[in-house]
């Protein structure tokens, strides 16, 4: 029924970005085929998922088992799937936090065991055995849709806004600079991180390249220069993922812990610029876990989150803004005359979150009330910014909550004048099509760098360049920056000094854009299917200039997915991604 033990270890193998090949039964051990290439992702075969969901069914419904026995057989998983240094810790540990939400949803009936291989690795095409189940729509109006009119560019000398972005910071109280940074478990740099065996080994003291999250004085590093370097920030969006990586001992106290001290050293840092935050799926305990409004048990629910993101959040938000935060994490509120933000909790499309399996069908109801604010904001003349965490298309957001979502986009892509996302940890962006000509161009949707290092990547961070208050604003984006902390050279310099953060690119200069606008996103994504010189100049901004990563290369297939991930707004509609591999792959000089 449950994907149970799946999830188990693609949460932990899952926070590195990994899926594993394969998983095995309890009965026998199974000798996993080799993967075909060194890709970030290796695949969790349809078959041996199915195999593997229908045991763990068996043992959580079989009453003589116990917890302990459960626990134990996932410890015996991943020591003989040989993932991680410390099974007993990260295994156990991982499994003894689950249990309890788990168990409630196998207990629910309330999901087909048929369908869940088919939401788990939905790029797989594994099937449905009952799709009707998992299908929903929102009832949009399109007979409303007001005519689409070509937004002109601002006047020359139009007032400007200044955004400042942060995204993934992933701060580790626990980060140890000189433990082992090869420790072989989902996070490494910890004074429990085992013996440091070669020097090599070693975290360097800003930071390390390798399974690592950030220390402290790095992150108060790097806030410290984004407020001495961007003094004119009008308001700073912040779009989730706080707490670190050790997916197998968190707790609510020290999630709790982490979120305000964060909170506090943004408004030191910034006192009288807004911020407009919103949650990632690591703030929750289990990690991943955003339960519907209607699970009511204070030990499985999400409302502790809820309740302490609206008490942080009341630090720039107005009170009107409470109601649906401590509903369901999500919340509108008018930035300017003009313009309106909506924060979205997209943690309710997450294939890793438990809960989607328990009800898919827009939890929340917060694609509904999506639909109604914008129509609202429509009516009023407004322009909105959309942001959350995860972005829709990803193959980790649920197919259908992405496609209902599009939908809405299609709908009201004169009033959503851009958006904005995390969770990725690259420096990216999508672009949204329109749903009849399937080769119109309608939105775009940014997506920040992490300041996390996790993995092989530098830290960095985005400010963006919006049309400000003028009659007939856009509210369009007009330009971004990116900004890095070059890790291996602050490493090399030590402790004593202080990092460098350095602008690593200005979108419309280094892409040669005009603007920023639908079309010209589009047309760069064209010219990057033919143009090796101009990806590799994506490739390498898209890792922050990462050294290591950029000196491995991009094979074809890298390429593709990369190229694919920018035109994916839907998982489950590859018709793009079908049409990008067949220009790559046909064509051998590309």
């Amino acid at each position: 029924m449950m994907r149970w033990l799946s999830l188990f270890v693609i949460v932990l193998a899952g926070s590195t970005f990994t899926v594993l090949e394969g998983a095995p039964a309890p009965e026998k051990t199974k000798v996993l085929p080799t993967p075909p290439d060194d890709t970030e992702r290796n695949v969790l075969t349809c078959s041996l998922c199915e195999e593997f969901v229908t045991d763990i069914y068996q043992l959580l419904r079989n009453e003589s088992v116990t917890d302990e026995q459960i626990i134990d057989y996932v410890i015996n998983l991943c020591i003989r799937l040989d993932i991680f240094a410390n099974p007993d810790q990260v295994c156990g540990g991982t499994a003894l936090i689950l249990l309890p939400t788990l168990k409630y949803i196998d207990s629910s009936n309330a999901v087909t065991l048929g369908n869940v291989c088919g939401m788990l690795i939905q790029d797989q095409n594994c099937g449905l055995s009952n799709p009707e189940q998992l299908e929903w729509t929102i009832d949009i109006n399109v007979d409303t849709k007001p005519p689409v009119n070509q937004l002109s560019p601002p006047p020359e000398g139009s007032p400007t806004v200044k955004v400042l972005h942060l995204a993934d910071i992933h701060w580790d109280p626990e980060y140890l600079a000189g433990s082992n940074a090869m420790c072989g478990d989902p996070l490494c740099c910890r004074a429990t991180s085992g013996e440091v065996v070669n020097a090599t080994d070693a975290a360097g003291y800003w930071g390390d390249y390798r399974t690592c999250d950030l220390p402290w004085y790095l992150v108060e590093n790097a806030v410290a220069q984004m407020a001495a370097l961007h003094t004119d920030v009008s308001y700073i969006i912040w779009t989730g993922d706080l707490t670190p990586h050790d997916v197998w001992s968190t707790e609510k106290a020290e999630n709790l812990v982490i979120i305000d001290r964060l909170m506090t050293l943004i408004q030191q840092y910034f006192p009288s610029v807004p911020v407009y935050p919103t949650l990632g799926n690591h703030e929750s305990h289990p990690v991943n876990s955003f339960a519907p409004p209607e699970i009511t048990d204070v030990e499985l629910n999400t409302a502790w989150l809820y309740d302490e993101a609206d008490r942080q959040w009341a630090r720039w938000l107005p009170a009107d803004a409470s109601s649906t935060i401590r509903y369901g994490g999500y919340y509108t509120t008018l930035v300017q005359p003009g313009l309106r933000i909506i924060s979205m909790n997209m943690n309710y499309c997450y294939t890793l979150n438990y809960w989607t399996y328990f009800k898919s069908q827009d939890p929340a109801s917060s694609l509904l009330w999506l639909s109604q604010i914008l129509e609202e904001a429509e009516l009023n003349g407004e322009k909105v910014h959309i942001l959350s965490h995860i972005p829709p298309g990803n193959s980790d957001c649920w197919t259908v909550f992405s496609r209902e979502f599009a939908k809405i986009i299609n709908r009201f892509e004169s009033t959503v004048a851009a958006q904005f996302y995390g969770h990725t940890h690259k420096d990216e962006y999508k672009v949204f099509y329109d749903m009849v000509d399937v080769t119109r161009p309608i939105n775009v949707a940014f997506i920040a760098p992490s300041l996390t290092t996790y993995s092989k990547l530098n830290p960095g961070y985005r400010t963006y360049t919006i049309d400000g208050q003028r009659p007939g604003s856009t509210w369009a984006v007009l330009d971004f920056n990116t900004y890095i902390m070059n890790l291996t050279d602050a490493n090399l310099k030590g402790a004593e000094v202080e990092p460098v953060w350095t602008e690593l690119y200005q979108a419309k200069q280094e892409y040669g854009l005009t603007d920023l606008s639908p079309q010209s996103m589009d047309a760069l994504f064209q010219r990057m299917l033919t143009d090796d010189a101009l990806f590799q100049l994506y490739f390498k901004n898209y890792h922050k200039n990462a050294d290591e990563v950029v000196a491995e290369g991009c094979t074809d297939r890298c390429r593709s997915n990369l190229l694919c991930h920018i035109v994916t707004t839907d998982i489950g509609d590859q018709t793009k991604c079908d049409q990008i591999r067949h220009k790559i792959f046909s064509h051998p000089e590309f």
